[in-house]
């Protein structure tokens, strides 16, 4: 449960998966991100729900917790879902424009990046096990195809040890409780080809 915040979080049995507010209901085209995560077995879908199509994905459970321009939201994730897909798709269906973002939680699998300077590309870090999501923090600003996070991640291993770096996708399980600061203002990502990566530019 997420603690601390104006407005309690509703529970939600494990079989009777609903969203936490009408509004919350998103159905869209689900982003294929890594082929090195096979798909994780789906937790169920909101009562009264249409049973989505193939390359389609689940409702969505949000809500939000501060009203007015400076809006919180609280965005929980389920079982075998994409925490880099179901963040893009909230923040685009929220048109979201200079948001912080936090969380806490688990990942049956993940991937995280190293950026190489020279290639000018991430190289892939795949983590294959069960692991804590320790911090998870990251900004969304809007890029050429409109909203998107930029997250980094450590993520805690068995043995203790971590595995950190620019998050290119978790799978969720149990669940990611995730909370997205928003704010009034929007900040735009330009691509830097010189760099290789799309970065904040202030204006």
């Amino acid at each position: 449960p997420v603690t601390g915040l104006p407005v309690p979080m509703p529970s939600v049995r494990h079989d009777e998966r609903r969203p936490l507010s009408p509004a919350a209901t998103l159905i869209g085209p689900a982003r294929a991100l890594e082929a090195v995560l096979a798909p994780g077995p789906g937790p169920g879908r909101p009562p009264g729900l249409p049973r989505p199509a193939p390359g389609t994905r689940r409702a969505m459970k949000w809500q939000q917790v501060q009203e007015g321009p400076s809006a919180v939201y609280v965005v929980v994730l389920d079982q075998g879902e994409d925490a880099v897909a179901e963040l893009t798709a909230f923040a685009r269906e929220r048109s979201l424009g200079a948001s912080q973002v936090t969380a806490v939680g688990a990942f049956s699998q993940a991937v995280v990046g190293w950026f190489d300077r020279q290639a000018k590309d991430y190289r892939h870090i795949p983590v294959r096990e069960q692991c804590e999501v320790l911090s998870l923090i990251g900004d969304i600003a809007v890029a050429d195809d409109g909203p998107t996070p930029h997250l980094h991640a450590v993520l805690g291993l068995s043995d203790g040890s971590t595995r950190g770096g620019h998050l290119l996708s978790g799978r969720v399980w149990p669940t990611l409780e995730v909370v997205v600061r928003d704010s009034p203002a929007e900040l735009a990502k330009i691509h830097r080809p010189d760099i290789g990566l799309a970065l904040i530019d202030p204006g």
